[in-house]
């Protein structure tokens, strides 16, 4: 179940999540909803303002089996499949967060 925020805004929303950067290797990790950026597992904060492409994919064929992924395209055309290991419902309630935090930040 994806964590939720402790004592309001305090924490971040985390998710259970396998990351694969530009079609390489998938890794599995957590993924961290900030307010103004997102970061997989300690590294690098990705901010919102970011991102230029933000959409659910699903693939046939490959190591995934056709799940379901947010597919996260910066505006220099770097690409994050980021696969849920939540369900269905996790991946949605990301994407959702995802696109309405990207719309509240400056670009």
């Amino acid at each position: 179940m994806p964590g939720a925020r402790a004592g309001g805004d305090d924490a971040p929303m985390t998710y259970a999540v396998v990351v694969s950067a530009d079609d390489g290797p998938e890794q599995p990790g957590r993924l961290e909803l900030e307010p103004d950026y997102l970061r997989f597992s300690g590294g690098d904060p990705i901010r919102y303002s970011d991102l230029g492409d933000v959409y659910v994919e699903r693939r046939v064929g490959g190591s995934d089996w056709g799940r379901p992924a947010l597919v996260l395209i910066s505006r220099d055309g770097e690409r994050l499949r980021i696969t849920s290991l939540e369900g269905l419902g996790a991946l949605h309630e990301l994407a959702e967060a995802v696109v309405e935090s990207r719309g509240k930040t400056a670009s």
